[in-house]
């Protein structure tokens, strides 16, 4: 059975937008795709090298995709497709903003989305929340291992807007269990931990910026 080009590229499209969602579960969460609500993105070397060949790998097949033989609307998303995967590999190759932007390792705003947003029952966002605060230790970890030179004016903001995720943890996050009492056992150690290694990180960032 022969697959037409359109089907070809639909294959493609669906397998490349799942893959660059499993890469960044919090655009996920942003977009409304709920399947990665537990993690955080990787930026391990491990991570962002497995994230450069799967962009690539998605490339190199939109490359060998026949466009002329597209519908128009597909030959669109075909081209808007390629544009995204090109900005993704050229973040990933020359943009590197993990080794200089310390904003980027701010877990806030994956944190915030599951308080925030009333997709589903609390105690489900609140499963998920946990697993989301057991990956920040690791995750501040990393971004000191990975992070260079930093600007000013970076460093000013992310000292900021770090107290600001330490006060979601404190604030927001025991509202949010005081309204589901049995979750507790299973958020607060995640979120004590992921407390004690926001405050190690903006201890680290304010001895960069001194």
């Amino acid at each position: 059975m022969t697959i037409s080009a359109d089907e070809r590229f639909a294959d493609l499209a669906r397998s490349a937008l799942d893959d660059l969602l499993a890469g960044q579960p919090v655009l996920a969460t942003a977009l409304g795709d709920h399947r990665f609500d537990d993690r955080l993105d990787d930026a391990s070397p491990a991570g962002l090298a497995a994230e450069r060949r799967m962009v690539a790998g998605h490339l190199a097949a939109l490359d060998q995709l026949d466009r002329s033989a597209l519908s128009q609307v597909n030959a669109v998303d075909a081209e808007i497709l390629t544009a995204r995967l090109d900005e993704q590999l050229f973040g990933l190759d020359q943009l590197r903003e993990h080794e200089w932007n310390p904003l980027v390792a701010n877990p806030g705003t994956g944190l915030y989305m599951l308080l925030a947003r009333d997709f589903a029952p609390l105690p489900d966002r609140l499963r998920s929340l946990a697993g989301r605060l057991a990956a920040v230790p690791d995750a501040l970890r990393t971004a000191r291992a990975s992070l260079g030179a930093m600007p000013q004016v970076h460093l000013e903001t992310a000292i900021g807007q770090f107290e600001g995720t330490r006060n979601l943890l404190v604030g927001d996050v025991e509202e949010a269990l005081a309204k589901a009492e049995p979750l507790r056992r299973e958020v607060d150690p995640a979120r004590q931990a992921a407390l004690a290694a926001l405050d190690e990180h903006a201890a680290w960032l304010r001895e960069r910026l001194a």
